[in-house]
């Protein structure tokens, strides 16, 4: 049997979460933003060429990779919420936990896949 944290914990990450999501994706773009951003581009268009975009790939991995693993937790924990108000029974909590699991190793596999196959090629 899946066993999932009680429902106050994950509301209490689901915050930490948020909070979390506000400060890194604030980074994500600001990335974007001519003479905030830390690759030194001159207009957003300038900030979406390939080169840069591969820069900033190696550059913040860790970054995307915190943005990829929180965003997830706080989108499918949510909609784990929803579905979960939807019916509560326990074959129905066991089958949207086991859901939820699966979509989240899924996309996160999907999407390491997609920031670290950049910094591999040459």
């Amino acid at each position: 049997m899946i066993i999932m944290a009680r429902s106050s914990r994950l509301n209490i990450w689901q915050y930490i979460t948020a909070i979390l999501l506000i400060l890194v994706l604030g980074f994500h773009l600001a990335e974007r933003i001519p003479g905030l951003s830390p690759l030194g581009v001159e207009s957003y268009e300038e900030s979406l060429e390939a080169h840069k975009v591969e820069t900033a790939y190696n550059k913040y991995s860790i970054i995307l990779s915190i943005l990829l693993i929180t965003a997830l937790f706080h989108g499918l924990n949510g909609l784990r919420g929803i579905l979960l108000e939807y019916r509560q029974t326990s074959n129905w909590t066991l089958l949207v936990n086991i859901i939820i699991i699966v979509l989240f190793l899924g996309f996160l596999a999907f999407g390491f896949r997609t920031i670290y196959i950049h910094i591999a090629s040459p």
